[in-house]
């Protein structure tokens, strides 16, 4: 039986195990968000832009497929994923914690090979050039071209890179602009342990995030950071740039955690779209001597020390970085963000706390949210959702759990919205919640077709007596009842130990108003998702048309003429970024990973 590479924004398997994380040349008590895409761009010249991303995935080799968008032929190489968690960890936001606040916590540190010629000219009506094929470390890839989205799908699928019918339309949306694709799969006989950052270089003048190719399999509030290396700061060009002022972040001593992350998604739900925040921009001088100079012990692996002098190469040859940061779900993907120079000052990632804003500091409570108050929310309630992201159409919820003596943050989710529950090493409990578009999903049966039929994630799985479970993009989600909110848990094993998640709709301390329901008013996501009711029109996009392209919108006539650009976002069997969902075999296979 053929098996489906699910391709998308994160790998859901691969999360991080602790509160705490440490990895490659540097250690740090300050929570990383893992689960985040991470691309690392170099601005080498006016014309020139090498991308460097990470590939993450669990599943079966066989099923590994990765494809994503290009302006131009690349030269392809592979990086070390050490790189990334040395990079991530040195350059991450810290937090200052006020020295009345320390007491408690006296000993807390707070702290190539070539690619093939150019083809000057587009490719013939119907036709597919085929710029490069060659094997690049453990894979075999492929960079293509083709005036006819229809063309393109039937190459790939005819080399083994199988596209479902609902991934037709997002290639469409690139091909119309003049993309070219990079096809990337396993050599047979490599493993996973085989997969590695991929670098590709190639003309461009900005560099850009196709995250309309990543909607498709993205989790609910993923995170996406990027690192620009070039001669100074680099900053959005298409999409807000959005500020954390230090005035709104909560600190918590017990937990050590802060509400750093569920800010970030909260402002950029407040703009109903994708945004980035500056998290630092500064010379490369001081990073780049960290790195060389950083301690790898003796029983690290080669590729460690490999990665080491890889990253610092590239800190000294670039005088100046900037990391940017968000935090999205499917619906609100529906631009590729572009970054270029800007003239701006220098970007600190040290933030300074407020004895006021740290929780449990010398027996002190933050004081309650006026918007609490006003809305008959509990202060504590109110203290405790600073520290929760439930999305745009979702509302922070506090549930008593009476039985491990533990208040647990919920969501509960507006009409036409699901609930999901992942892993989160920035939330306090180590799980988050958020609630998503239901018409975000890709691998409904009735949508996609008889033959990408799954395997029901649902079977097994329960939402409690005051919910239902719903397949969201092969995982379990959850349609609670009004009134009631989403939460996470985890089940053990009792004879194995083995951890997995859980959720229950749950009624939570103070009662969700039903003006909440009332009020909210979920907007179409403007993508070409399958199943769309309403004809699809594209507003734009970063990259220079080749002329009028259709948007389908699940028909197999398509559905709307939209000329020139267009948004969106999505992967499914093909990925964006370079994370992967885990694959998932068709009909009675069951899920790998």
């Amino acid at each position: 039986m053929s098996r489906l590479a699910v391709a998308g924004a994160l790998c859901a398997l691969l999360l991080p195990t602790a509160a705490q994380a440490c990895g490659g040349f540097f250690c740090s008590s300050t929570p990383v968000d893992q689960e985040a895409e991470r691309i690392i761009f170099v601005q080498e010249d006016a014309q020139t832009v090498r991308s460097i991303v990470e590939i993450q995935y669990q599943g079966d080799p066989e099923s590994f497929a990765w494809v994503v968008p290009v302006p131009s032929v690349p030269q392809l190489e592979t990086f070390y994923a050490s790189a990334f968690n040395a990079l991530d960890l040195a350059t991450q936001p810290q937090f200052q914690i006020p020295p009345e606040c320390q007491q408690f916590f006296a000993d807390a540190d707070g702290a190539p090979s070539a690619g093939g010629a150019e083809n000057g000219g587009e490719a013939p009506p119907g036709e597919v050039i085929v710029h490069d094929r060659q094997v690049v470390g453990p894979f075999d890839t492929a960079t293509i071209e083709s005036s006819d989205p229809r063309a393109l799908v039937e190459w790939l699928r005819t080399n083994q890179f199988r596209i479902p019918e609902a991934m037709e339309p997002f290639i469409a949306l690139y091909s119309a602009e003049g993309m070219k694709f990079v096809a990337m799969k396993l050599l047979p006989g490599e493993g996973t342990d085989a997969i590695k950052p991929i670098s590709m270089r190639y003309t461009a003048t900005n560099p850009a995030v196709p995250l309309r190719l990543t909607s498709i399999a993205a989790l609910l509030e993923m995170g996406v950071k990027i690192w620009v290396l070039g001669n100074t700061q680099f900053g959005p060009q298409n999409v807000p740039s959005v500020t954390i002022p230090d005035n709104e972040l909560r600190f918590d001593l017990w937990s050590y955690q802060s509400n750093y992350v569920p800010l970030v998604a909260r402002k950029i739900d407040e703009i109903r779209g994708p945004g980035f925040v500056t998290e630092l921009a500064t010379g490369t001088a001081d990073l780049a001597m960290q790195v060389r100079d950083g301690f790898v012990p003796d029983w690290a692996e080669q590729e460690v020390r490999d990665g080491q002098a890889a990253l610092a190469d590239l800190l000294e040859a670039n005088p100046y970085i900037t990391r940017l940061y968000t935090r999205v779900s499917p619906e609100e993907m529906f631009l590729d963000p572009v970054f270029g120079a800007v003239n701006a000052p220098d970007v600190s990632n040290v933030h300074v706390l407020l004895p006021s804003s740290v929780e449990h500091c010398d027996g002190q409570n933050l004081p309650p949210a006026a918007a609490g108050d006003a809305e008959g929310i509990a202060a504590e309630d109110t203290r405790a959702c600073d520290f929760a992201a439930c999305g745009a159409a979702g509302r922070c919820a506090v549930v008593e759990d009476t039985q491990n003596q533990q208040k647990l943050l919920g969501c509960a989710c507006a009409d036409g919205t699901l609930g999901r529950v992942v892993m989160d090493a920035t939330a306090p409990t180590g799980l988050r919640v958020a609630c998503g578009d239901a018409r975000m999903n890709f691998t409904n049966p009735e949508v996609v077709g008889a033959d990408d039929v799954f395997m029901d994630p649902c079977r097994g799985f329960s939402c409690g007596d005051h919910g239902e479970c719903v397949s969201l993009n092969g995982n379990p989600s959850c349609r609670c009842e009004n009134g009631f909110a989403l939460v996470g848990k985890m089940n053990y094993d009792p004879n194995t130990g083995a951890p997995s998640l859980a959720a229950s709709c749950e009624a939570p301390r103070t009662p969700i108003p039903e003006a909440f329901y009332a009020e909210i008013l979920v907007p179409e996501p403007n993508l070409p998702y399958p199943g769309r009711t309403t004809p699809f029109v594209s507003p734009g996009s970063p990259y220079t048309p080749r002329g009028t392209m259709t948007a389908a919108t699940g028909d197999d006539d398509g559905g709307c003429s939209a000329t020139g650009r267009a948004p969106g976002f999505g992967a499914w069997m093909f990925l964006a970024l370079g994370g992967l969902m885990p694959s998932l075999r068709r009909g009675r296979g069951r899920r790998q990973g």
